[in-house]
């Protein structure tokens, strides 16, 4: 489950609450583009949810998926990767990536990836060869997107979470619950880690950059008020880590802009980060913008095309959520509901 170990800390208590049940027979118009949310529910509850917005008409579709396939995508929904109009959903709790058509939701199979198969997030290569990261399992898996097969699993640190693709290579971060500080490189030649890489404390998510270097971003320890991690930057053909950002306040996920600045989640709200000085702003937009209940912002995610700046707000963790939407000075502009726990954000054009 992507919860954060920070938040569960603080509310282990909302995991025995459920949602209402939405009507399964509503008819799903076809969208073309837009933005998609995946949202997590709550954990052991059954009550994933993908929810669709469109920017140019203001169209919501809070239960995208159980709408149109008559019932829930399962427990923990975590991740999805898009792929030839399809999208690949990491159920984290129900062992499964679930297929679905990115038009009108329609479910297209399932991978079974059997117990304590966990999918975190997912990285798709072409028709042939796709690669989950597997949290209980410690290892990658593999898998045929086209058949919907398993094809291998490869053993990489404790409890590995994201995971990015580049030079021909995988980067995985592996958290080992909080406690871990090291990437795994798998070759993809010949499908083995060739290299364990240290970096912070705590890494949970990997992208790439726009001068195509691995960032790696390291949580730091929950259990330290101050929570110094921060970002990591490795070189994908020498594998060598080549600069750092350190942070307070337990930096998180992240969005990359194409004029080289970071926006980032931390315990303050959304912190900015400008890449090419290293210029720093802790508080570019404040927790208590994005929530008015706990001040906790909960994904995070930048359209370049619009320079708009999206951010999930959780809310109290136990009902309907929003994604706030920004201008890239950090300006409000408005919103649009969610299901439960809105954990990840994705632009579909």
């Amino acid at each position: 489950m992507k919860i954060k170990i920070l938040i569960i800390s603080f509310f282990v208590t909302i995991l025995f609450y459920s949602c209402s049940k939405d009507n399964p027979t509503q008819p799903v118009t076809p969208v073309t583009k837009g933005v998609f949310v995946i949202n997590e529910g709550l954990y052991n509850q059954n009550n994933s949810e993908i929810t669709f917005y469109n920017p140019a008409t203001g169209q919501t579709i809070a239960n995208f998926y159980s709408q149109k396939n008559g019932r829930i995508i399962g427990d923990n929904a975590n991740s999805m990767f898009i792929f030839e109009n399809k999208g690949y959903v990491a159920v984290d709790g129900s062992n499964k990536i679930e297929v679905i058509d990115l038009k009108d939701g329609t479910s297209l199979g399932i991978i079974d990836l059997g117990q304590k198969g966990s999918p975190r997030e997912i990285f798709i290569l072409n028709s042939n060869r796709g690669f989950v990261t597997s949290f209980s399992k410690n290892s990658v898996i593999e898998f045929n997107p086209s058949n919907l097969t398993i094809t291998r699993e490869i053993p990489v640190g404790k409890y590995p979470e994201a995971i990015a693709y580049a030079n021909f290579k995988l980067f995985v971060a592996n958290s080992d619950l909080g406690t871990g500080n090291t990437v795994s490189v798998i070759d993809l030649n010949t499908n083995s880690v060739i290299k364990t890489i240290q970096v912070g404390i705590n890494p949970r998510f990997v992208g790439i950059s726009n001068d195509n270097r691995v960032i790696v971003g390291c949580s730091g320890d929950f259990f330290n008020t101050e929570g110094i991690g921060g970002y990591y930057f490795i070189n994908p053909i020498n594998l060598s880590i080549t600069d750092s950002i350190l942070l307070k306040y337990h930096p998180q996920d992240y969005a990359l802009t194409k004029d080289n600045y970071m926006f980032y989640i931390n315990d303050k709200g959304v912190g900015k980060i400008n890449l090419s000085n290293k210029n720093v702003d802790t508080v570019f937009i404040s927790g208590m913008t994005i929530n008015d209940i706990n001040g906790i912002a909960y994904s995070i995610a930048f359209d370049e095309i619009n320079q708009k700046l999206y951010v999930g707000n959780p809310k109290n963790f136990t009902q309907n959520g929003e994604v706030k939407i920004f201008d890239r000075n950090g300006n409000y502009l408005k919103k649009f509901e969610t299901k439960i726990n809105p954990g990840a954000i994705y632009f579909y054009r």
